[in-house]
């Protein structure tokens, strides 16, 4: 099934956007549905990555959702390789292809990207195998796996 998504680059001012992605950070940091300090925790978090890091945090929106499906944080380094640090969707939205669409979306985010590449958990690794990626080097006890990917 595939999913069609729209990729929200958060800002700090934008109200309506944190809004909709902060139960996605909740749900990604956390790993439970919701928060007082929700938004504040998701504001902090846009900072950070984006004052300290200089990455770009993105909410994972799909059609006809009033929630973001999920996040994605991706740096630049400005060499045609963008690297993306976090990429996480809702459980509720997992097996719809919008972990997938997000990253296609990418390549209009970074339109002079030619690569994508990626530090992995075990458990997500048969994911971007299935999606394309290649295994550049594998897990160990100390270093999660590192996977690229040609954007067309």
């Amino acid at each position: 099934m595939k999913s069609e998504v729209c990729l929200t680059k958060l800002s700090v001012i934008d109200d309506e956007a944190l809004e909709r992605a902060a139960l996605a950070h909740s749900e990604s940091v956390l790993g439970c549905e919701f928060t007082d300090s929700a938004k504040k925790d998701l504001i902090e978090y846009v900072k950070g990555m984006n004052n300290y890091y200089g990455s770009d945090v993105f909410a994972i929106d799909t059609s006809g959702e009033e929630l973001s499906s999920g996040l994605m944080t991706v740096c630049s380094n400005g060499d045609g390789e963008i690297t993306i640090e976090d990429l996480f969707v809702r459980e509720v939205a997992r097996k719809r292809g919008i972990g997938r669409a997000a990253i296609e979306a990418l390549a209009s985010e970074y339109p002079d990207a030619r690569a994508v590449k990626l530090y992995s958990l075990k458990s997500a690794e048969e994911f971007y195998q299935r999606i394309g990626f290649d295994q550049i080097s594998p897990s160990t006890k100390r270093c999660l796996s590192l996977w690229r990917k040609e954007l067309d």
